[in-house]
């Protein structure tokens, strides 16, 4: 919104500084900045409407002792992240994005999902929603997200060269035909030019690419003739062209110009409607491993929203690689040319992550709850399909990976040596992980930081995958 604000700004009166609404790093970090001014903000006015609700945090009595001080405090914090996330994206972020809403879309669906959870935690049923009504919810989010993705051409399509307005961006096909810098499109085909009908369709109604176009330069009226070989690929520089298989590929890591391919077997392709299966349940086993391994991880003071934090630089570095064609061919990673929308979201993500640790750091003032917790680790499998990087995830989001790893760990060795001994024995002396080292004599301060650091490790290791490439 500010951003398209400032481009008007920028043509239509040339105030100095508007033009760095057109750079990705700019609105990226002031998406970020604007996300965590709304959470400080916003965060004391939430807190006291917590506390005035009664909903606090209730405490396991199985769990670690030292956890019995935080009974009470104000839960359902993920409402701040929420807000704060909303704000930096839709003031910063391009409103014609599907990008952006399919992230925004997932975060308010995730979220709602999660709030429901603490409200019945808190107000009716200590359980919260049943296991089965959560996994529903998060199929909801995966078919919503498996549906766009598939559906909508700017997951699938490459860069077109002509704005809303009508003007065109060279390149050396386009020049070679006739177009010049500065021309505007005014026609195709003799029918008034519209953005919305055009963009990603390079061929008429009729299915054949159009031949003339009507062409402002400067003060004059210009009809230009495409030859016929060449109109087809003129179109697609100019309107973009969708290319839908490139939804099912992914970056193999470690390895260049290597891809994979779901739903392909060797040089044998399954139909479209099972490639399309074969995804969305990949998409579900992401988004479902991704949010419950995150909350999971929020156990302790400042531990998931600072994990969070470090995964979301990284996608956002990701996103920003993959849509830039230079970044994207030094890397040899899959070049996704709309894709940058997705560093501005996580720029957002960023700050509003930052905003709560200010009140969630030891002692914590406030508490994410399944609100935030739920949504960060869906927002952080759903960012990594986007970009392509989901084979990335035990690194990005490792320390949400070893907590899971830990919790399945111990509960199928407890179920084996019952089975075998008639007594149940566990690995670790408490799962999720950070449990365990809380009782082995790890004050909780020391347990953050250090994860902390094991996460920017992991995260430098997942960087150094692209180099190895």
């Amino acid at each position: 919104m500010l951003s398209e604000f400032m481009r008007w700004l920028d043509e239509t009166w040339m105030i100095p500084g508007m033009g760095l609404a057109q750079y990705i790093s700019f609105r990226t970090l002031m998406a970020a900045f604007t996300a965590g001014a709304v959470g400080l903000w916003m965060g004391p006015i939430l807190i006291r409407w917590l506390r005035r609700n009664a909903l606090g945090e209730t405490i396991r009595s199985e769990g670690p002792t030292t956890h019995a001080s935080k009974k009470g405090t104000p839960t359902m914090g993920g409402l701040l992240i929420l807000f704060s996330l909303a704000a930096g994206a839709l003031l910063w972020g391009e409103l014609s994005s599907a990008y952006l809403w399919a992230l925004l879309g997932l975060a308010l669906w995730l979220g709602t999902i999660g709030f429901l959870d603490d409200w019945l935690k808190r107000t009716r049923n200590k359980k919260g929603l049943s296991p089965r009504l959560k996994l529903l919810g998060q199929m909801g989010g995966a078919i919503w997200l498996t549906v766009l993705m598939l559906l909508e051409p700017s997951f699938h399509s490459t860069r077109e060269r002509v704005r809303a307005d009508g003007y065109i961006r060279l390149s050396p096909l386009l020049a070679e035909v006739g177009f010049r810098r500065g021309d505007r499109l005014l026609a195709v085909d003799g029918l008034s030019f519209s953005w919305r009908e055009w963009r990603f369709r390079p061929t008429t109604p009729e299915g054949t690419p159009p031949l003339t176009y009507i062409i402002q330069r400067q003060t004059d009226t210009v009809h230009l003739a495409v030859p016929s070989d060449k109109a087809s690929a003129v179109a697609g520089e100019l309107f973009g062209q969708a290319q839908p298989e490139t939804v099912f590929l992914t970056n193999l890591p470690l390895v260049k110009n290597q891809l994979i391919a779901y739903g392909e077997i060797g040089k044998w392709q399954a139909p479209l409607w099972l490639r399309a299966l074969v995804y969305g349940l990949i998409v579900l086993f992401i988004l479902t491993a991704t949010s419950n391994a995150f909350n999971l991880t929020d156990g302790l003071d400042g531990l998931a929203v600072g994990v969070g934090t470090v995964a979301f630089v990284s996608l956002a570095s990701f996103a920003y690689f993959s849509s830039n064609r230079i970044w994207a061919d030094y890397f040899k990673i899959l070049y996704l040319p709309h894709a940058a929308e997705v560093t501005v979201f996580a720029g957002a993500v960023v700050g509003a992550c930052i905003a709560f640790l200010w009140y969630n750091a030891y002692p914590a003032q406030v508490f994410m709850g399944d609100t935030g917790s739920l949504m960060l680790g869906g927002l952080i499998g759903a960012m990594a399909l986007m970009v392509k990087k989901e084979l990335l995830l035990p690194l990005i989001a490792g320390i949400p990976f070893a907590e899971t790893l830990s919790v399945m760990i111990q509960v199928a060795y407890f179920r084996y040596t019952k089975r075998k001994y008639g007594e149940g024995r566990r690995i670790f002396r408490m799962s999720p992980l950070h449990h365990h080292f809380e009782l082995c004599g790890w004050h909780e301060v020391k347990v953050v930081t250090r994860f902390w650091i094991i996460a920017l490790i992991l995260n430098a290791l997942a960087f150094i995958t692209l180099k190895l490439r």
